[in-house]
């Protein structure tokens, strides 16, 4: 995997303990990362404030924190407090309110974890989360679970635990539910049950 990056910063300090062997920690202000794995895939971060660990390989964010991220030929932008990543771009961690946006919906979660691996693609993992349509031309409503994973490659949504669910005029309840976000509906739904709201 070819991987390249680069991070600006407006100011920045490198800090070494009194023995003259450096820490290898960058501490910066306003700054902005932007990391290419291939043509396709870009990931855009910006903060007030960060810091860099040379040692091993983590950037943290804190401070109205955005994110934009080109993966698949799709946008994704996230908002929020903090968030650290490793410099390898494998995995970006937020454990504050975050708000993640994509075209056609929008999830807000108490925390958030974006896994790259291999063959699998980008997994998106949500906690705590609430799902929102923003697109009208969606089935999508709303919905909300303990955990919600977002599968890019696939255009899936995997919502368990106490799972509900609104589409077009359905509520449904369940402990597991697959949505197809290609095909625009439900794949599968485990131990569910539906109310019809119309």
């Amino acid at each position: 995997m070819v991987c390249s990056m680069a991070i600006y910063f407006s100011s920045a300090t490198l800090y070494a303990n009194g023995t003259f062997k450096p820490d290898n920690l960058i501490q910066f202000n306003n700054s902005s990362f932007q990391s290419y794995f291939s043509k396709n895939e870009q990931i855009v971060l910006r903060s007030k404030v960060g810091e860099l660990n040379l040692d091993n390989n983590e950037i943290i964010f804190r401070g109205a924190v955005e994110g934009r991220f080109n993966l698949n030929g799709e946008v994704f932008n996230i908002s929020t407090d903090s968030l650290s990543g490793d410099l390898l771009g494998k995995s970006i961690l937020s454990k504050e309110k975050v708000i993640f946006e994509t075209e056609g919906f929008e999830i807000v979660a108490s925390t958030m974890e974006i896994n790259r691996k291999g063959q699998e693609g980008t997994k998106i993992l949500f906690w705590n989360a609430n799902l929102n349509q923003i697109a009208s031309d969606s089935r999508i409503v709303k919905g909300n679970a303990n955990r919600i994973k977002l599968f890019l490659s696939k255009d899936l949504i995997v919502m368990d635990g106490n799972a509900v669910f609104y589409e077009d005029s359905m509520k449904i309840i369940s402990d597991e539910l697959h949505y197809d976000l290609h095909k625009d509906r439900i794949l599968k739904s485990v131990n569910a049950r539906i109310i019809n709201n119309s």
